[in-house]
């Protein structure tokens, strides 16, 4: 098999990605692709990727190089997790929108920010699967990079490679759902749907019995009403305990849950970017709220960084373990995908595919998150029929810009993407988000080439 990383360079994705390959006695003689354009990123990923495979005997062939040309030709499977323009331009996606009012607590998705991160994003990977459909057109291409529902339309519509979408995202929302409650992860089970950032736990299910008017008993009783739960927590006995450790507010997304009657996830950071009018009373201090994504990063890699370094160049022992801790992520579901395909599993995941009828009242061909079983004869997705009233409105609407947005970035169009952008809710006047779109673009002109 032959697998290739591209934004190899990323220390919150490949360290793990290897760790999990490298104690896989399948992938023994595996060819290992590694691509980025950040030099001595690339230098110390190769020599992370080349003691992994001594130490563990998996005689892999790797492969760097800042070309993707390089080393794409025969691969099997394609990832790609690129932040073009990097920190920095992720900050002046935070910064300039902020001068302009705007709050973002991650800005990678909707909002100005997740715009001009699709302006840089799209055009590298319609390129890179049309380079794809000439070295490795039988490769799927395993999409990390956000913002993850466009970037993903962008490949399914302009070229002929399958591109799958790939976020933790549901799960993080099952399981925080799940320690609200009170319950392993075990004695459930979940139906969840909608879009990247932006999806829905429509049911929750303990051992088959609803759970959902115990989960809205749970959050009453978080919020002072002690005897709330008791009652409902008798029906489980045995399986439902008061929960022991502290769960993170998510005040948004509970609200939405007892006004809609679904859950949404994967937090109120990123549901906060889908609606931005009812932001305001969750910020108590707009400093702390504001960019907080980013000020994660700049807290964690750091150390990340220096542990590659470390067990690169001088030795450490290796650990693979304790980075499947700490970063416990997308990488886990990508290794588990592969595995059950090629065990024949049938275990069940969540992608980002075309709708194809998945969900019926989604537009048809829009990427949507939906669960699907994977076997050896691929992936077989669930159709969820129709997702409730109320909450398809934010998600008709997101989707229904993603055409623009493309177009825009393969055109390098201001105009379209300046229309696109008066179409999100964010946008707080015309002129003035006009003149907010020319500044992010003005300011990254390095990064896209298409609007020089």
């Amino acid at each position: 098999m032959k697998i290739v990383i591209i934004g190899a360079g990323s220390v919150a994705f490949t360290p793990a990605i290897l760790s999990g390959l490298g104690t896989d006695p399948r992938y023994r003689g595996a060819s290992i692709g590694l691509v980025d354009v950040d030099e001595a990123a690339l230098e110390l990923i190769a020599s992370f990727a080349a003691r992994i495979s001594r130490e563990f005997q998996r005689d892999w062939i790797v492969e760097a190089s800042t070309e993707r040309r390089d080393v794409l030709s025969g691969a099997d499977v394609v990832t790609t997790s690129v932040g073009v323009g990097g920190l920095s331009a992720w900050r002046l996606d935070l910064e300039i929108p902020f001068r302009h009012g705007i709050v973002q607590p991650v800005g990678d998705t909707s909002g100005p920010g997740g715009l001009a991160r699709a302006l840089r994003h799209i055009p590298v990977h319609v390129e890179i699967a049309k380079d794809m459909e000439e070295l490795c057109p039988d490769a799927t291409l395993y999409n990390f990079s956000n913002p993850l529902t466009v970037n993903t339309q962008a490949v399914n519509k302009h070229s002929r490679i399958r591109c799958i979408g790939l976020c933790i995202g549901p799960d993080l929302t099952w399981d925080h759902l799940c320690r609200v409650i009170g319950v392993e992860k075990r004695h459930t089970s979940a139906v969840i749907g909608g879009i990247n950032h932006c999806h829905w736990v429509t049911g929750l299910r303990i051992r088959g019995e609803d759970a959902f008017p115990l989960l809205r008993a749970a959050l009453d009783e978080r919020e002072g009403n002690a005897a709330a739960a008791e009652g409902l927590r008798a029906r489980f006995a045995g399986i439902v305990t008061r929960p022991r450790d502290p769960v993170n507010a998510q005040p948004l997304c509970a609200q939405l849950f007892r006004h809609f009657g679904a859950y949404p996830g994967p937090g109120d950071n990123h549901v906060a970017e889908f609606f931005p009018h009812l932001m305001t009373p969750l910020i108590t201090k707009v400093e702390t709220y504001q960019g907080e994504a980013i000020r994660y990063v700049d807290e964690s890699y750091p150390a990340l960084w220096k542990k590659m370094v470390d067990i690169s160049k001088n030795g450490s022992p290796i650990d693979t373990e304790a980075f499947a801790k700490e970063l416990a992520w997308e990488h886990t579901q990508f290794l588990d995908i592969l595995v059950s395909q090629m065990d024949d599993l049938g275990q069940v995941f969540h992608v980002n595919i075309p709708n194809k009828g998945h969900i019926h009242n989604l537009p048809d061909g829009a990427v949507v998150e939906v669960p699907a079983r994977v076997d050896r004869a691929g992936l077989h997705p669930f159709a969820l029929a129709d997702l409730p009233a109320a909450i398809t409105p934010v998600l008709v609407h997101k989707l229904a810009s993603l055409d623009l947005i493309i177009e825009a970035a393969l055109e390098g169009s201001r105009e379209k993407a300046i229309q696109a952008y008066l179409n999100d809710p964010h946008a707080n006047g015309v002129e003035a988000g006009a003149r907010l779109v020319n500044e992010l673009i003005d300011s990254q002109l390095n990064y896209l080439p298409r609007f020089a």
